[in-house]
């Protein structure tokens, strides 16, 4: 009775002990921004002259002017493109926000618009201008062209294209911090990266490699993605991400059109079939699963489950997929099952190739299907013969970890990269022929 009286008495003060606190624009408008806006109004894709990477950025607008007026919801530009008062309706092309989120903005405003982003932060958020290194950065991601000439490497906060030969073609620019994954369509003509901010967003970005321009920026999720891979006819893109999810999007549009939830882990690589019918992804849950991308539905493990995965390349003419993780073995495996699956069913298995120093974090198999290539936390990168499993080569120099790892069509060549910020190119009996770091380095001010 009496603690029911003491609630009682305090009742009154509930509305002053539970009073709203202002909206943060850092915390609540920040990541409506990133994951609806970000990709259509950034400094790489700035549709109608607005970027909204910075609140800067924002404050200032774009053709249509400022995006908010401190204090008056009613008057801002922002407020009306996403009620629908103005045309077209923004997001574009997408769902409108649930009320909730424009009441947050709405708020926002009403309260001041006031910035409560930390200075230095704001400042390395606003990617408008190239980044500037003073020592090489770790490198996660880098592919080779399908006819040879141009190199695609991660830097921080944007892709370096490079000649085959060396030297640098262009820079281009993104909102995401770190690029895991990177990839050409199969005609050479998209570029396609996948990576994000941890703990922010995952993002899609898809290039125009002719014009060097960026086509479509897609947010998908709310932590970063990783390995990429074209269906053989381009037109779709499938990666995983750290929600367990496998994600596929139509490349033309831009939009996400499949989330399969069949990984109990993050899911770290895809690689599509022959046919662009099926879907291998694996995943730190130990698996390598057989997916169907047009419905999202689970077909079986091409695996037996030892330790988590990490990496996987398909056959270049057949359904076959090489698989490796922390268990540090690579294993070759067929996607077809020749028997109905028993209980701890093998079958799958083509070939078990030796075991390596340390955990398996990239694997790549020759165009001409003769070698396979595995990079890991160790920093040889291993070549073997597919057919036999015999060892052809070790490519040393790295220091290191190596996270990517691809050859050249011509199959007579690999590139290789990792902790240390440098990319390397060897002959297949490990010859390293060249060595360069991708990004420009800006030399240290003399000590005064």
């Amino acid at each position: 009775m009496h603690a029911a009286i003491t609630l009682l008495a305090l009742a009154p003060l509930a509305g002053v002990l539970y009073a709203q606190a202002p909206v943060s624009f850092e915390k609540q408008i920040r990541p409506i921004l990133v994951r609806n806006c970000q990709g259509c109004h950034q400094p790489a894709s700035r549709q109608s002259d607005l970027a909204l990477t910075s609140f800067t950025d924002f404050k200032t607008g774009g053709r249509k002017g400022a995006g908010f007026i401190p204090g008056e919801p009613e008057k801002s530009v922002v407020i009306s493109y996403l009620t629908g008062e103005a045309k077209p309706q923004m997001p574009f092309g997408g769902k409108p926000l649930p009320e909730d989120q424009i009441e947050l903005m709405r708020r926002w405003i009403r309260e001041g618009a006031k910035d409560d982003s930390a200075p230095e932060t704001a400042e390395t958020r606003v990617p408008d201008r190239p980044t500037v290194y003073h020592s090489a950065p770790v490198i996660t991601a880098l592919a080779i062209s399908p006819d040879g000439r141009t190199l695609a490497v991660s830097g921080y906060r944007e892709i370096l294209l490079h000649k085959a030969e060396g030297g640098l073609i262009a820079r281009l620019p993104g909102i995401s911090e770190r690029i895991h994954s990177l990839v050409f369509s199969p005609d050479g003509a998209t570029l396609a990266a996948v990576g994000g901010s941890p703990a922010r967003f995952g993002e899609v970005e898809i290039w125009d490699v002719a014009t060097q321009k960026l086509k479509h920026s897609l947010v998908v999720t709310n932590d970063t993605l990783f390995g990429a891979s074209f269906s053989p006819d381009g037109a779709r893109l499938a990666f995983g991400a750290s929600d367990k999810s496998v994600r596929v999007v139509d490349v033309a549009a831009g939009k996400e059109i499949r989330k399969i939830d069949n990984h109990e882990d993050w899911v770290f690589a895809t690689a599509f079939g022959i046919d662009g019918k099926r879907l291998v992804s694996v995943s730190r849950d130990r698996a390598a699963k057989l997916l169907d991308p047009a419905t999202g539905a689970f077909i079986e493990n091409v695996n037996l489950l030892r330790e988590g995965l990490t990496a996987v390349a398909r056959h270049p003419r057949k359904d076959w997929v090489l698989v490796g993780g922390a268990e540090g073995v690579p294993y070759l495996y067929m996607m077809d099952r020749p028997r109905a699956m028993r209980i701890a069913d093998d079958s799958t298995l083509i070939r078990k190739f030796e075991k390596q120093d340390g955990p398996i974090l990239t694997v790549a198999i020759s165009p001409d299907a003769k070698l396979i290539a595995v990079g890991g936390e160790i920093g040889d990168v291993r070549v073997y013969d597919l057919e036999t499993g015999d060892p052809v080569a070790k490519c040393s120099g790295q220091q290191g970890g190596v996270y990517a790892v691809q050859f050249y069509p011509d199959g007579k060549r690999l590139a290789a990269a990792g902790f240390d910020g440098t990319v390397r190119i060897y002959d297949t009996s490990g010859k390293m022929e060249q060595a360069f770091v991708p990004v420009p380095l800006e030399k240290a001010e003399a000590a005064r």
